[in-house]
């Protein structure tokens, strides 16, 4: 009874992740605007995820698309989007820091229950693999998503005789 109780919670909590991905893709595809701008701004808010400005990236977002003029609701929505990803991102900035300044050790194992300033402070001990692995990986993402959204705009807009 427990088991299927806890399979049908995980099928709920799948449904609603792959129809909020579903459903952002369908409002992406149908923005007013060129492809472009459209692309410029779901890659900005992807790269932002990767950048530790964990509180203010998504307002952040908005003011540097409006400002190098990108489409700000890709941007916001990307932003939004990829929130919850932002631990397994960190933790990718960590190993790629890690590989590329030649610090690479064995993972930390960490009790689960730290408090907001023990997940900062030990975040800022990582230092500067933490901030080499966030540039490199932002920089990554921004072009990676970039060309992916530009070509799906351009097939999904080809294909509706835009």
């Amino acid at each position: 009874m427990l088991f299927e109780a806890v399979l049908n919670c995980k099928k709920k909590i799948v449904c609603w992740f792959t129809d909020s991905i579903k459903n952002y893709y369908s409002k992406l595809m149908e923005l007013p605007d060129s492809t472009e701008k459209i692309a410029r701004g779901v890659a900005l808010g992807f790269s932002f995820d990767f950048l530790p400005i964990p509180v203010i990236s998504i307002p952040l977002s908005y003011l540097v698309a409006c400002l190098t003029s990108c489409n700000p609701l890709a941007a916001v929505a990307t932003v939004v989007l990829f929130k919850l990803a932002v631990p397994f991102f960190f933790t990718l900035n960590i190993l790629t820091g890690k590989v590329l300044l030649n610090d690479v050790s064995g993972p930390e194992i960490m009790v689960a229950g730290d408090s907001a300033y023990g997940f900062v402070s030990k975040l800022a001990a990582y230092g500067y693999p933490f901030l080499v692995g966030s540039l490199v990986n932002a920089t990554i993402a921004w072009f990676a998503a970039y060309f992916l959204v530009r070509f799906l705009l351009e097939i999904r807009r080809r294909s509706k005789g835009e």
